[in-house]
């Protein structure tokens, strides 16, 4: 089934806003309000994409428009996915936790896509490259684009410095940082990257002649925001490991910018009289009136579920009860 987009759901369901919010740039908020509801309430059709990548570190990160590990495959071997670690809240993740398990192992979030790994001899450079869609428009011609890239250099590697990629720092020809050899990043955010841009930020090895060891680093959308990827450890890998994995998507937040176009970015909804009961929710808890509120965001869930069980067809699913954990089970208990 196709993905439905911004402008068609404006056309049919911007009636269900108050007359306040009636334009485009209020309905795109007001999907930025919901959507990200109707997301979270479970697993259904059109909210899964799969994806590949190189495994060989030890752990995955999940892309940016994802939000959470489904099934996966390491090595064309089905591991299962489970957390070691059950309040973050306390404990946060164990890092220097070296067990070898096979399975996802959730590890929160880091700053990169990639660590770097690097050393004061063994150090890096930055470099910007538009991957699209549109390309043919440098984003630091755009005088507010900016990259900050919080970092430890080789001339003082006890005290983190903070780089700012801009059209004035960069080198447009060669699109690398002046002079800074990185070997650590701690932190990357942006503002001001004009819509239609996602930009890759690649660490280049030092010798720039050996494009096996440079390492993707963030891929930065549009708007302004700071990098962050969930990880997943897993354990038993080697140089040649490979996940494939089914990831669950999460909502990219539409533009709101008056002079940025976002009307036929997609939306992933089974129905349309969910968006419309989402909306009407939306508008009662703006009104006050809790329980309408509930009722609609009730009538949701209902029918996500009906769409999920009506879409599953003959496939049912089997029942397998581990009371020991992972590994064991018993089948057939109906």
């Amino acid at each position: 089934m196709p993905a439905t987009t911004v402008s068609y759901l404006y056309t049919t369901h911007s009636q269900y806003l108050d007359a306040a919010n009636l334009s485009h740039i209020g309905f795109r908020k007001a999907l930025n309000e919901v959507m990200p509801r109707l997301y979270k309430m479970g697993y259904w059709r059109d909210l899964y994409v799969e994806h590949t990548q190189e495994a060989s570190k030890g752990y995955i990160a999940l892309p940016q428009d994802t939000d959470s590990i489904v099934a996966g495959i390491i090595d064309n071997n089905v591991v299962p996915t489970r957390s070691l670690w059950h309040d973050y809240k306390l404990f946060g993740t164990n890092d220097d936790d070296s067990t070898l398990i096979s399975s996802f192992i959730d590890d929160g979030y880091h700053t990169t896509y990639r660590d770097l790994g690097g050393t004061v001899s063994d150090y890096y450079q930055l470099k910007i490259t538009d991957i699209g869609p549109n390309t043919s428009n440098y984003i630091f011609q755009h005088a507010d684009a900016k990259i900050f890239v919080t970092c430890k250099v080789v001339g003082d590697p006890n005290n983190p410095i903070t780089i700012e990629l801009n059209n004035a720092s960069q080198q447009l020809s060669q699109k690398l940082s002046t002079n800074q050899d990185i070997y650590s990043i701690e932190r990357i955010y942006y503002e001001g990257i004009p819509s239609g841009h996602l930009t890759r930020l690649t660490a280049v090895y030092k010798t720039q002649t050996d494009a096996t060891k440079d390492v993707i680093l963030a891929d930065i959308p549009s708007g302004q925001g700071e990098i962050r990827y969930r990880r997943y450890r897993i354990g038993g890998t080697d140089s040649g490991s490979s996940a494939h994995i089914l990831t669950k998507r999460r909502w990219v937040p539409l533009n709101i910018d008056i002079n940025t176009d976002s009307s036929e970015d997609p939306i992933y909804v089974p129905e349309d009289a969910i968006v419309k009961h989402a909306l009407l929710g939306k508008l009662s808890e703006d009104n006050g009136d809790i329980q309408r509120a509930e009722y609609h965001w009730g009538v949701c869930e209902r029918l996500l579920e009906k769409d999920s069980d009506s879409f599953r067809g003959a496939a049912k699913p089997a029942l397998h009860v581990a009371p020991n954990g992972i590994g064991s089970g018993m089948r057939g208990m109906y």
